[in-house]
């Protein structure tokens, strides 16, 4: 595993075998290192996004997303709606990739799982008291440890709703967003690169050129698990997958269309 004080000699290394800037070097070594020194350590059961709803007989409800500790992976979601006492009164499925939008104009909200594609709508006809889920904020059960899902009505989420989802999505995590365009970005970048030399009308089959392709295509083919890897420790959509790389290879192709320019010499002038 890389270490977060080596980040140095890994931008030289990434650098030279891409012929990229030092900043999109720096930006793809830091992509690495960050994958390998992130905490390792096991996490109690927390709440996020927690929602007022209103729902006739109840009083102070909340809608909230449960999450557990998925040691290795991604860590388990559920959405649970919280009574006014810290009783849990429902359940959704489990997910790892669960997310909340609410109309604060009626209080009303929906759960999106992103792998799914499906709709979790609180229904307080279905809801029962099933013990003590939260006490003083803090949740006294993980995800694993609720017995089954109740209290939500289930459906296919409309193209619309998909759409609304996944652009809040985008937005709501820019900084993520950015890592994985410019890792995609790179990612496209040696691949045309390699195809330039090896197919193009420019292209170089000396040793050197060889080898240079043999590294860059090494390092895209290493780029693969690693995203695998990021992926299930934070799974996203199809749909969020589809756009970072689309962008990042309309990203790639007027660098690799440049790059190709210069490259190539210019005829000399008539005499």
């Amino acid at each position: 595993m890389l270490a977060c004080s080596k980040i140095a000699p890994v931008v030289e290394v990434v650098r030279n075998a891409m012929r990229t800037p030092p900043l999109v070097a720096l930006i793809g070594a830091a992509l690495l290192a960050g994958l390998s020194c992130g905490p390792a350590s096991a996490n109690r059961p927390y709440f996020s996004e927690p929602e007022a709803i209103s729902a006739e007989g109840y009083t102070a409800v909340q809608l909230k997303l449960l999450h557990g500790d998925g040691i290795l992976f991604a860590d388990p979601i559920r959405a649970v709606v919280v009574g006014r006492d810290g009783e849990l009164l429902a359940a959704s499925p489990q997910s790892p990739a669960l997310r909340l939008s609410c109309d604060e104009a009626d209080r009303r909200c929906l759960v999106y799982d992103e792998l799914t594609f499906r709709i979790y709508e609180p229904v307080p006809d279905k809801w029962q008291a099933k013990g003590l889920i939260e006490q003083d904020g803090t949740p006294q059960r993980g995800p694993e440890d609720i017995d089954g899902d109740y209290g939500f009505d289930a459906r296919r989420a409309t193209l619309s709703e998909i759409a609304a989802f996944e652009a809040a999505g985008l937005a709501s995590s820019w900084m993520t967003t950015g890592f994985a365009l410019a890792w995609w970005t790179v990612f496209c970048l040696l691949l045309l690169t390699v195809a330039r030399d090896a197919f193009g009308k420019t292209r170089r089959l000396t040793i050197g050129a060889i080898v240079g392709m043999m590294a860059r295509t090494a390092v895209a083919l290493v780029m693969i698990p690693l995203a695998t890897y990021a992926w299930l420790l934070a799974p996203y959509s199809v749909v969020y997958l589809a756009v970072v790389l689309t962008a990042g290879a309309l990203l790639a192709l007027p660098i690799a269309f440049r790059r190709r320019r210069l490259a190539t010499p210019r005829a000399s002038a008539p005499a």
